[in-house]
């Protein structure tokens, strides 16, 4: 049991102030650059299931949805309109320019 990690991106893809989607182990997942921090979400809204990485709009550590421009904390998962809909989060790591996003497994060994 523990958290797996997989390559994402390589962390050119994710410039300072951006955010890219990749696709990990099937998943899509959005990775996110506040000032040189990753962090990575599940890449849909939890209110609509829209991509955050393809519509949304960065502004410090909050990603906006494009659908209904509801907030969300990058670096916490805190939806800022209803605490109800926070996203899903993931440990990211680095090793010579690649992104790597932690999933965890449960599964005993």
């Amino acid at each position: 049991m523990g958290w797996l990690y997989y390559e994402a991106c390589a962390e050119d893809d994710v410039p300072v102030g951006g955010k890219v989607k990749a696709m990990v182990e099937g998943y899509p997942v959005a990775i996110y650059n506040v000032d040189g921090t990753l962090y990575a979400s599940g890449d849909y809204c939890p209110h609509e299931q829209v991509s955050l990485s393809d519509g949304g709009m960065m502004n410090g550590e909050i990603v906006t949805c494009g659908a209904h421009r509801w907030d969300f904390n990058v670096r916490t998962g805190e939806c800022l309109e209803d605490e109800a809909f926070p996203l899903t989060r993931f440990p990211v790591g680095r090793r010579e320019g690649v992104v790597f996003v932690g999933f965890w497994d449960d599964e005993d060994e």
